[in-house]
């Protein structure tokens, strides 16, 4: 069996190799003549899944170590009898800590308190769901808006997209649809746009293209009112620099990239390419340990406050803003390779789960607070 393999998939020759011959390359390099004598291929989000790459080729299973669908044309592959796989799911929780992550920094900066502040979730799925959880232990006043569970479960949990926009924080987890009832390209529009208020913090994690970055540019450059964070952008990896350089934070598609969300991704695609070989699992992926698992906190002080010094030492989000914004200043025909090559090469970090909080001072509200993120408290 040869399989084709997006090298960024983490522990994939281990989990792999037994199958047969692995071929490991850059995503953006898998074209038809690489797969077309392939039997498997495995890919995240940078690679199109479609009839040009896959036409006259032996390929019979696909998959993604990615959640998102958008780059897999879905419909091409049920009509050549071809199985697809995603890793739905994954990378969930790393997402939903970057949120939490993200506006611990900006409430921390603007001496904000997370106490009755409105944030509008607008995608209730596995991402959604786990800010939603997150956000309600905090103390926020959550509102929901998921057109499609809507439909399905009721109205009772769900407001319209125009109350969410009254939110004092919005943040979107949907995936990508470029036409239909539920058409998210572009799903905020310069009209939506307007209808914001000023001082709103505006976060988009999901797909770039979800925002209008040209209008939403617009906005920022002649208002200057938003608290905006983007992870993902209109026409990576050649992202609007321009952008970049009015937003509070910005970074290179990297929400859902911690170690164990990346690593999710391949065991999930591990296990449903072993069930459609009829094939026994053997392999387990492996989490190094990590060298400082236990902050202490001495000090009472306001909950965002510690937050912001927990998840500080845990992943630091200025970092990688630092990091993406070194590409204002190249060459326009550098800069999408600089996006690449941060992903490419991004550093691990680990989810709050892998981290005990000693409290060095008694507040049972804060204990109860950090156990709802996942931490372990002492």
């Amino acid at each position: 069996m040869k399989i084709i393999i997006d090298e960024n998939i983490p522990q994939a020759r281990n989990a792999f190799e037994s199958f047969g011959e692995l071929i490991s390359l850059s995503g953006r390099e898998i074209t038809n003549e690489i797969v077309h004598d392939a039997d498997v291929l495995l890919v995240r989000s940078i690679t199109k899944i479609d009839e040009e790459l896959l036409h006259d080729s032996k390929i019979k299973f696909v998959a993604t170590a990615t959640s998102g669908t958008d780059h897999v044309d879905i419909d091409y592959l049920n009509k050549n009898k071809i199985l697809f796989a995603n890793a739905a799911g994954c990378n969930s929780f790393s997402v939903a800590e970057y949120i939490i992550t993200a506006l611990c920094k900006i409430f921390n900066q603007n001496y904000f308190t997370f106490n009755k502040k409105t944030i509008g979730v607008v995608g209730f799925g596995n991402i959604g769901s786990k800010v939603v959880k997150f956000c309600k232990a905090l103390g926020f006043d959550v509102m929901v808006n998921d057109p499609p569970l809507e439909r399905k479960f009721g109205p009772q949990n769900f407001v319209p997209l125009s109350k969410i926009l009254q939110c004092n924080i919005i943040t979107f987890h949907v995936p990508l649809n470029l036409s239909g009832n539920d058409k998210t390209f572009h799903l905020l529009d310069e009209e939506k746009l307007r209808k914001i208020k000023s001082g709103t913090i505006l976060i988009n994690t999901s797909r770039g293209e979800v925002v209008d970055n040209l209008k939403l540019r617009m906005r920022v450059e002649n208002n200057n009112d938003l608290f905006t964070v983007l992870d993902v952008w209109e026409n990576e990896p050649a992202i609007d620099f321009e952008l970049l350089k009015k937003i509070n934070i910005g970074t290179a598609h990297i929400a859902g990239y911690s170690l164990e969300g990346k690593v999710n991704g391949t065991e999930i695609i591990y296990k449903k390419l072993c069930k459609f070989l009829k094939v026994t699992t053997t392999w387990k992926p492996v989490y190094p340990s990590i060298l400082n698992p236990i902050i202490t906190l001495n000090q009472k002080n306001n909950f965002e406050f510690l937050l912001d010094e927990i998840t500080r030492q845990i992943y630091d989000i200025e970092y990688d803003d630092k990091m993406l914004r070194e590409g204002i200043g190249l060459d326009k025909q550098l800069q999408p390779k600089h996006f690449d090559t941060l992903r490419k090469n991004y550093r691990i970090h680990r989810e709050f789960s892998n981290y005990t909080i000693r409290l060095n001072f008694s507040d049972e509200e804060t204990k109860r607070k950090l156990k709802a993120l996942r931490f372990k408290v002492i």
